[in-house]
């Protein structure tokens, strides 16, 4: 089932025209097949687990798997990535892994430095020759640790290497409480579904779901560290269209659910008004990966670090690290 809507997919790219009427309109056809190709190489479900420790049901961590899959030594000019290894794995681990699976797929030409796929390398607290430290990053911190951020992660990384745009909308505030404008009004479901954001949006493109719950949550950008406060509820996500009746369909690693075992890798789909905000990049410039060569190990994006226990975010901040005007 997976792999005929990812066929599918590559069909109607491959016959659609390429815009380039302006940056925020430029579609890398050949990026966005290696994005959906990436996908149909990953195993199929491998379980959810974003636990620090091993236990019953989990033998090993998604940490220790992603440190295993992304197998690369000082010598090496670029990685190998073994996806089986990956497993178990949760949602920014998937769309990491995917990202630079696409990269090795598009860089035939061997554009991106050895210095680079180096600096891509996650580090998670595990000891090798180009970790003798055993050193972990955080949110914020080096390549992994931007990607695996809260808030616009991906999208600020992209931002920062310059290898694309960003786009995104935003339903409003429930609440008083959550509202950034005294004039903050909430979309009606109509009103949200029409956007033309929706239509804009390409299989392929990366997208940062935040949820819409009732506690008004999916308004929020980060986690401020209160306890009593609300804090981000999203999911990192690979966007993968609009199905017949309506809904968004993506791909990641879907959890954690009743049985997290039997999920991880796999599609997805939801009504969009399950979505309170959303931000969508799409890489335009593969070739401007060569500039993680740039983001040593423990070189910080201050602004995903904060969201990470310290502060929220408002809209005009997001706009701002993402490059949107």
């Amino acid at each position: 089932m997976r792999r005929s809507i990812i066929i599918s997919i590559l069909i109607s790219i491959a016959l659609a025209p390429i815009a380039i009427a302006g940056d925020d309109n430029k579609i890398n056809q050949e990026w966005q097949r290696c994005v959906l190709a990436a996908v149909d190489s990953f195993p199929q479900n491998g379980g959810y687990y974003t636990g620090a420790k091993p236990n019953d049901t989990f033998k090993k961590t998604a940490w220790k798997g992603l440190h295993q899959a992304y197998q690369m030594t000082l010598a090496d000019p670029w990685p190998v990535i073994d996806l089986q290894q990956a497993q178990p794995s949760f949602c920014s681990s998937a769309t990491y892994l995917a990202l630079v699976k696409a990269l090795l797929m598009w860089d035939k030409d061997h554009k991106i430095s050895r210095e680079a796929w180096l600096a891509m390398k996650p580090f998670v607290g595990i000891v090798d020759n180009m970790n003798p430290q055993g050193y972990y990053q955080s949110d914020g911190e080096g390549f992994w640790g931007r990607m695996n951020g809260n808030g616009p992660a991906v999208a600020v990384t992209i931002h920062e290497l310059k290898a694309g745009y960003n786009f995104t909308a935003y339903r409003g505030a429930k609440t008083d409480a959550c509202k950034e404008e005294p004039n903050e009004r909430y979309l009606t479901d109509d009103e949200w579904r029409n956007l033309p954001i929706w239509q804009q949006a390409k299989p392929g493109d990366f997208m940062k779901i935040f949820w819409n719950r009732d506690d008004d949550s999916g308004a929020k950008i980060g986690d401020n560290g209160n306890k009593g406060d609300l804090q981000e509820h999203g999911h990192s996500v690979i966007f993968m269209g609009i199905d017949s009746e309506g809904y968004v369909t993506y791909w990641s690693s879907n959890g954690p659910g009743e049985n997290p075992a039997e999920m991880g890798y796999g599609m997805g789909r939801c009504d969009k008004t399950k979505i309170q905000r959303v931000v969508f990049t799409r890489i335009t410039n593969p070739e401007k990966f060569d500039n993680a060569k740039k983001i040593v190990p423990k070189n910080v994006n201050q602004y995903i670090y904060d969201l990470n226990g310290k502060k929220h975010s408002t809209t005009k901040e997001l706009k701002k690290h993402c490059g949107i005007k």
